[in-house]
This record gives structure tokens, sequence and C-alpha cells, in this order.
């Protein structure tokens, strides 16, 4: 597929969801959300957690995973706001696979499929904290 096919096909995509209406409404809503939690993760979540942590406790590791499960908690809020964006930037076409296959040609393809990647390893990175902290409980017996 040429240069011109591939941006007349972005073109397409964008005319074709860029409409008003109940789609414009949910998306101005999703988007408006979606930016609010990001907002409150980052300057609310996740500060008062770590202080809250850093404040209360004596030892170091229990402190030391809560950083880090709060840190790859903004990782996955971060990665899913862009994974979902680049969905929408290419609209229905593509939607259906969830572009964590091989990886592809098209640039806003590689652009999703990248961030869908990183949704993937920051989901790992939260639950492995998760059962760290588990565990670093179950060994303190608490």
């Amino acid at each position: 597929m040429n240069r011109e096919a591939i941006g007349l096909a972005r073109l397409n995509r964008m005319n074709k969801y860029s409409g008003s209406g109940f789609h414009g409404v949910i998306g101005a809503f999703v988007s408006a959300s979606s930016a609010l939690a990001i907002l409150l993760a980052f300057l609310v979540v996740i500060p008062l957690t770590l202080w809250f942590a850093w404040a209360r406790h004596s030892t170091v590791d229990e402190p030391l995973i809560l950083t880090l499960f709060c840190l790859s908690f903004g990782w996955l809020n971060l990665s899913s706001l862009k994974w979902y964006r680049s969905f929408r930037k290419l609209g229905e076409s593509s939607s259906s696979r969830l572009l964590l296959g091989p990886r592809p040609e098209d640039p806003d393809e590689l652009l999703t499929w990248q961030w869908g990647r990183q949704f993937r390893y920051s989901l790992l990175a939260v639950l492995l904290c998760m059962l760290a902290f588990g565990i670093t409980k179950w060994l303190h017996g608490d």
C-alpha cells in the first residue's frame, strides 16, 4: 500500500468519527473523565499513598514495595489512556483485533500496538507488586 492510500484511509477514518451528536458527547465525556482520573491519580492518590507509607512504617520493605506499586499504577493509568486514545484515532476498522499480535506496518497501528505492549507490561508490574506486598505481609505475620 502506498503512502497516498494510507493517508487517504486515515483521513476517511478521522472524518467518519469526528462528527457531533451522541458519539461526540460520549467521546467528550470519556475524554474529560479519563483526564480527570489521570490527574487525580498523579496529584492526589499516588502522593498521599506514598506519604502515608513512608510516614507510618519503620521498616523499609513495605514502603519500598508500595512505592513500586504506586509507580506501576501510574504507568498503568498513563498507558491505558494512551492506548485508548490511539484506538480512537484508528477508528473501528482495526479495533476488532487488539493489536497484540505481530508488529504492524501502518504507523498508526504500530503506535497502538506499542501502547498495548506498554499496557500489558504495566499491568504485569502492578500484579507483581501486589504479589510482593502480599508475600511481605505473610512473612511479617500480618
